[in-house]
């Protein structure tokens, strides 16, 4: 199937998804993360703010400023047309924008770290297929910007209708090493 078409076919299947079932798949994924990742000792993470189309995020943000872990939140380099992004450090004080792409990121205050820098990156996927490579969202913006960092520090959370897709991957598509799902996780070693 095209990339295009199967976002749009994720994008159908998170449609049909109740409040409920959201909420109770989202639970079980921050519950595995927890399992995974107990965050003992402070680590520099990357995440995201989650959209309402995808697997929420905000436990696992929550969770890994509570366990003193520093929070690393993407922001899109100017000028754009580089598709690349930049992590700034994010406390829970802080305040976001809407980006022009409709993602919440942090007010540039804050020197960015490089993310080679992060100890774990938890990168939002669109679908992942059988060789763990990443379906994004269309942007290339992390394939460029994570290009040179090595894949074990890749986490992907998606629900079970995002994995094991069939999708033509290409070298530069990002490879997950971790896979959380609501039945439980993938782990490369």
């Amino acid at each position: 199937m095209q990339k295009q078409k199967l976002r749009e076919s994720i994008q159908n299947k998170f449609l049909e998804i109740s409040k409920e079932e959201k909420k109770i798949f989202d639970e079980k994924i921050f519950k595995n993360f927890r399992k995974i990742f107990p965050l003992e000792t402070p680590l520099k993470i990357g995440s995201y703010v989650s959209k309402d189309n995808e697997v929420s995020t905000k436990a696992l943000n929550e969770f890994i400023l509570e366990k003193g872990s520093s929070l690393y939140l993407p922001k899109v380099k100017s000028p754009e047309h580089l598709k690349k992004l930049k992590f700034l450090k994010f406390a829970s004080h802080d305040n976001l924008e809407l980006s022009d792409y409709g993602v919440l990121e942090p007010k540039e205050k804050r020197k960015p770290l490089r993310p080679e820098f992060l100890d774990l990156i938890i990168i939002p996927i669109r679908g992942i297929n059988k060789a763990n490579k990443r379906l994004g969202f269309g942007g290339g913006f992390y394939d460029k910007s994570l290009a040179k960092v090595n894949k074990l520090k890749f986490i992907g959370i998606c629900y079970e209708f995002q994995k094991n897709l069939s999708f033509k991957s290409y070298d530069h598509d990002i490879e997950i090493s971790t896979v959380i799902f609501p039945t439980g996780y993938f782990r490369k070693a």
